[in-house]
């Protein structure tokens, strides 16, 4: 199969976040599986690129901060097979995160319901987002999230979970430092990733925490193999949380918000632990709780790395978009026919 991505990142690994990231894993995944993929950035006109590579499916993933939707458009304008995979909600959302205002972590009604512009003190974008978004279909990275989106108007064609190089991240147990914390993130600095959050937590519990960011590939590997615990602060639905896999995946015992993309990786008490988000009291207990009991670290991190090889792979990823880009196709083939059956019956009723 011949697939097409369209991504707007052009930033080295590790400076690009979780949507750079997932571009390249998508990539290694796909072409693990015998694919042949192509990247679009902009650097020249789709249809070009389209003409020239001939993919048989087209997968949007992040375009609309510097691209825009236009190539969006006119892929559904051109009825060419595509999916698009969405990150946050911009689609409906001014702030992008279903937080209650531009510089606050309190999470809006949209959460739990639909969105309330009256209440909103962030703003609402641009009614062009769904507008667009609403004409392809629409990948969501977990059920929770696609939950969101279809209580806010966006309906889900599928989810397609995301996987982890649990070859490349995994543990090394000659490295492994008895209650050491960690966290990671290529934006800490921004209120949404929860580090203040953590940051209260450690200082009311005295436990000492380490950060790593804006971090190569090796290193964040390196410092996840020498960490015990591994803590996911963020305080928005995250639609995946890549350093959460990661750390799973190098067995650490990990204690996440109770967010989409979180709640969708750890089933609680069994490979993680889940806590609600922006409370520092519950990070607080579940930090002290771990670091007083050996036994509860142990088996958390090794029920984290079974769950990672179990349904967490680049392979996992790869099977489940393949069937995704199938199915696309399928049904796209059948548009087409559908289509140059309406015209023939259109000029045959004008012949006579």
């Amino acid at each position: 199969m011949r697939i097409l991505i369209l991504h707007e990142d052009k930033r080295g690994y590790g400076k690009g976040g979780g949507a750079e990231s997932m571009l390249r894993d998508m990539t290694t995944a796909l072409e693990r599986a015998g694919h042949k993929v192509q990247w679009w950035q902009n650097d020249e006109p789709l249809e070009q690129a389209v003409e020239q590579f001939r993919p048989d499916v087209c997968h949007i993933m992040t375009i609309h901060n510097f691209i825009g939707l236009a190539p969006a458009v006119w892929l559904q304008q051109q009825r060419i097979p595509h999916v698009w995979s969405l990150m946050d909600y911009w689609m409906f959302c001014g702030n992008r995160m279903l937080l209650m205002g531009d510089n606050s972590d309190e999470s809006c009604p949209a959460v739990a319901g639909v969105c309330d512009p009256v209440q909103c003190r962030s703003h609402r974008a641009p009614v062009r987002y769904m507008e667009v978004v609403t004409q392809s279909p629409i990948i969501a990275l977990n059920e929770y999230t696609a939950a969101i989106y279809e209580r806010n108007g966006i309906r889900v064609y599928d989810v397609g979970p995301l996987g982890v190089d649990h070859e490349y991240f995994c543990p090394d147990p000659s490295k492994r430092e008895p209650k050491r914390v960690m966290t990671h993130s290529a934006w800490p600095e921004y209120p949404t990733k929860g580090m203040h959050i953590l940051k209260a937590a450690l200082e009311q519990t005295g436990i000492k925490g380490h950060l790593v960011t804006h971090a190569p590939r090796e290193k964040v590997r390196d410092e996840l193999q020498r960490a015990e615990v591994h803590v996911f602060p963020s305080c928005y639905q995250e639609t995946f949380g890549l350093c959460l896999a990661e750390a799973r995946a190098c067995g650490c015992a990990c204690i996440a918000s109770d967010v989409a993309g979180a709640r969708a990786q750890i089933h609680h008490g069994y490979d993680g632990l889940l806590v609600p988000p922006r409370n520092v009291d519950a990070l607080a207990a579940a930090l002290t709780m771990l670091m007083n009991d050996d036994a509860m670290r142990e088996e958390l991190g090794r029920a984290a790395r079974q769950s990672i090889e179990e349904r967490g792979t680049l392979a996992h990823m790869a099977r489940t978009y393949t069937r995704i880009y199938r199915r696309v196709i399928d049904e796209f083939k059948g548009v087409r026919k559908d289509a140059v059956i309406r015209s023939a019956c259109a000029e045959v009723r004008v012949s006579r």
